[in-house]
């Protein structure tokens, strides 16, 4: 029973922290965001504000909507944007990202601006609603595997649906196995930083200092095989089955992850 309880109120308590912080820095960071004409700015899902990320929506100058990524950490986001350059180049992948808007960095602050998305944040019901999409998600990672990058935080609430395309975000932790271009580790020699490594992903790889985005598709796919199994058909089950097999078959569980900084 506690076990069941421990989330919500981990949640809770991370929200109202979040929140002081957020009051406490409110016109520090309006004014920040107005500096570069964006207004109407709303912290966004308090409860996800983690590794010193701070998420917004706001509005840009031609009154479109933006999400807004926010952090005062060294490498983070500087880490994204870069990713994001790099992703956009391939003819594959680029049809499978949120549009990027703007990397800023003043004085303590980076921010990523995106598109706001109306799409659907994808779950297991959308799964197995449908199947027929789910070997995008393996291709999205096979584009990833050539392109020798990991993104490391391979889960469903790191996908979304929007016009009728699967799209894949948040690179904050993605490296470049090849070490040769501007992916970079997080600063290790901070304990803090190895911390959130050993948490980033959790549940979603070989072990902690270990990332596989292979293995993260496979864990969902038998997830869903597991928790969904009395609302798949055979048919349904027998293609998660065949994923949760290439998957398998493509990861690689002995290579540690993690790039020296």
């Amino acid at each position: 029973m506690m076990s069941k309880i421990r989330y919500p109120i981990s949640y809770f308590f991370k929200a109202i922290k979040n929140t002081v912080y957020y009051l406490k820095n409110k016109k520090l960071i309006l004014d920040f965001f107005k500096d570069y004409g964006y207004i109407k700015i709303k912290p966004f899902n308090l409860f996800k504000w983690h590794h010193g990320l701070f998420l917004f929506t706001g509005q840009d100058k031609l009154g479109e909507r933006v999400f807004i990524k926010l952090t005062k950490l060294k490498r983070i986001l500087k880490n994204e944007n870069q990713a994001y350059k790099r992703l956009i180049k391939n003819d594959f992948l680029k049809s499978h990202l949120i549009e990027h808007r703007r990397y800023i960095k003043k004085g303590p602050y980076k921010a990523l601006i995106l598109k706001h998305s109306n799409g659907i944040v994808l779950n297991e019901n959308w799964l197995i609603n449908n199947i027929n999409k789910l070997e995008t998600l393996i291709k999205i990672v096979d584009e990833f595997k050539k392109m020798s990058l990991v993104h490391r935080d391979i889960k469903l609430d790191n996908f979304i649906y929007e016009n009728d395309t699967v799209k894949i975000f948040d690179f904050s932790f993605m490296i470049d196995k090849t070490d040769k271009h501007k992916l970079k580790e997080i600063d290790l020699s901070n304990h803090k930083n190895v911390l959130k490594l050993i948490d980033l992903g959790v549940n979603y790889k070989p072990s902690p200092l270990k990332w596989d985005d292979y293995y993260s598709l496979h864990v969902i796919f038998k997830g869903v095989l597991r928790n969904m199994d009395k609302s798949l058909s055979l048919e349904q089950k027998k293609v998660l089955l065949q994923y949760q097999e290439e998957c398998k078959m493509k990861m690689n569980v002995n290579t540690y992850t993690i790039l020296k900084f």
